[in-house]
């Protein structure tokens, strides 16, 4: 998971929402406000997401708190959850709700959720039940898929070389968007195994 800092709610969402009678539809601003400010990735897997493939999270499940279905900070841009046959993220958690949070600042996700290099995630006791059922984040095509993040980090910097300032580099890299405005997938899982090469280093 990757840490999410939310920001003000776009001028057309926002004129929206104080419209008498509406009701939730996940309009185009929208959906362009939540992708820019998760850098185009999932709130949950970090699997890379764009409009077409996209679908907005509210995090406090509107059926149970409809006072919020409209409320900027409960809403996330999410995968769809069905790339596969084992479903996860939003798809998955349906209306149960989470411990866990994409944007709390007290307890952040990044640094309560780790990794292993065969692309599991690792996590307290406390929030088993939110990773391993109600998002379902350790399937096995999730699991695969930061395997193989992890591998191309890995023969990319065993070409480039494992001084300190080449890891610092790629730290930087996949620590901040591309010039489009993306991070790239998974790049949490890639952060944790260049961090630990650095200190190892």
């Amino acid at each position: 998971m990757k840490f999410i800092i939310k920001g003000n709610e776009p001028a057309a969402w926002k004129a929206y929402r104080e419209t008498p009678g509406v009701d939730f539809v996940a309009t185009p601003e929208l959906k362009e406000a939540l992708l820019n400010e998760q850098g185009y990735l999932c709130c949950y897997c970090m699997n890379g997401i764009k409009e077409d493939n996209m679908k907005v999270e509210h995090y406090k499940p509107r059926s149970t708190y409809p006072a919020l279905k409209l409320v900027y900070t409960n809403l996330f841009a999410a995968c769809k959850g069905d790339f596969c046959t084992d479903k996860h993220c939003d798809t998955k958690k349906g209306n149960t709700e989470l411990s866990i949070h994409p944007a709390d600042p007290k307890n952040n996700c990044e640094a309560l959720v780790g990794y292993s290099t065969n692309g599991k995630l690792t996590y307290p006791d406390v929030y088993k039940t939110d990773i391993e059922q109600t998002l379902n984040l350790n399937n096995s095509v999730l699991i695969s898929n930061r395997k193989e993040a992890l591998l191309g980090a890995a023969t990319a910097l065993q070409k480039l070389g494992y001084s300190k300032a080449i890891i610092q580099r790629q730290i930087e890299s996949y620590s901040n968007k591309n010039a489009k405005g993306k991070f790239q997938p998974y790049c949490n899982t890639v952060l944790w195994l260049l961090k630990k090469k650095l200190n190892a280093n």
